[in-house]
């Protein structure tokens, strides 16, 4: 007998946005449908006060046509190869396992991780790693 698999973060997210887009397009009994772009709007705001995840609203609308704001600037100032970093720092890979799959050098893996934690205001792993979490930051590719 097999276990059943519950859906990604994720997935979860994707689909919360689908949701909300398409409830907000729909006419309702008590108000009329949104314009595509006026339920985008809006899922933005909801967005921005943490109530929708960005990245996963931004793959829903663009699946349905609807024209994408871009991506909110990175949190606390972290540059792109800091974000990759930080993901696979956020999954428990050493300095030298992050260097290996980011192709660089140990030694720069270092001085990035070092970077990090000053932007983002930590001295742990798992802080860094709560960060990350917190703030979307984790890539889905191994």
């Amino acid at each position: 007998m097999g276990r059943s698999v519950a859906p990604t973060d994720h997935a979860a997210r994707i689909l919360a946005c689908a949701e909300a887009y398409r409830g907000l397009i729909e006419e309702r009994p008590h108000r009329p449908a949104r314009s595509p772009e006026r339920a985008a709007d809006e899922l933005y705001r909801h967005a921005k006060a943490g109530a929708l995840c960005v990245r996963a609203l931004d793959s829903v609308l663009g699946v349905a046509g609807v024209q994408t704001k871009p991506l909110a600037r990175a949190p606390s100032g972290l540059t792109e190869r800091e974000i990759a970093v930080l993901s696979h720092l956020a999954r428990g890979l050493t300095n030298k396992e992050i260097a290996v799959a980011l192709g660089i050098a140990p030694k720069t893996a270092r001085n990035h991780v070092e970077h990090i934690y000053t932007k983002i205001r930590v001295s742990t792993r798992a802080a860094a790693a709560l960060f990350a979490v917190r703030h979307d930051l984790i890539s889905l590719a191994s």
